[in-house]
């Protein structure tokens, strides 16, 4: 059993949950939900505790979680090309190294990842109380599918495929291409045509 830390819509959640011989990033991935034991919620409204013996929770619930238990096998890891990146993640703000091929673009080869994408050196800022926390994490898995944005720390900021043909509802949305003017009926003069002078 391991010791998870997770950020909800409203909370932060903390118990145990098993995993066997599993990476947590596995488990968040191949789930629906996490079975939660000893699990204690704090409000972000004003930081009130609920405890239960034991809770499930659906992924598609938790915005983040930070990173815990077994690693990838180190002799089979990669260099990686390093991009900085700011995910918008309804009630938290996320910067982190996002990590990709190094002949490849990170954030291009987002969405063919999994739902949960692991950052490195991450900060995720959110409001508890009347104001706003940090917490520092040395990787945090976000929920990609409940991102709203993500962006590059610096330089013109690039707007992933899933912003422009799947906007999120009340958000803003990509300018429709200006319509081609008619086209004049057949055999009529072209409007900016002069008409002909006859000869005298």
């Amino acid at each position: 059993m391991i010791e998870l830390e997770a950020y909800a819509a409203d909370c932060r959640v903390r118990g145990g949950i098993e995993l066997g011989d599993a990476r947590l990033s596995d488990v968040l991935n191949g789930s629906r939900e996490l079975v939660i034991r000893g699990a204690r919620l704090e409000s972000l409204a004003d930081g009130h505790v609920v405890e239960a013996d034991e809770i499930a929770v659906g992924l598609d619930e938790l915005h983040a979680v930070v990173a815990a238990g077994p690693r990838g096998d180190s002799a089979r890891r990669v260099r990686t090309h390093v991009t900085r990146v700011e995910v918008d993640l309804g009630p938290y703000r996320v910067e982190g190294a996002l990590h990709g091929l190094p002949a490849g673009d990170p954030l291009g080869m987002i969405l063919r990842r999994p739902p949960w994408v692991p950052l490195t050196d991450a900060k995720i800022t959110y409001h508890r109380g009347t104001g706003p926390v940090t917490d520092e994490v040395e990787t945090l898995l976000v929920n990609r599918e409940l991102a709203r944005s993500m962006r590059p720390v610096e330089g013109e900021a690039a707007v992933l495929r899933w912003e422009a043909v799947n906007p999120l509802p009340g958000g803003p949305r990509p300018a429709a291409p200006p319509s081609p003017p008619p086209s004049p009926p057949p055999g009529s003069a072209h409007p900016e045509a002069e008409p002909a002078h006859r000869g005298e």
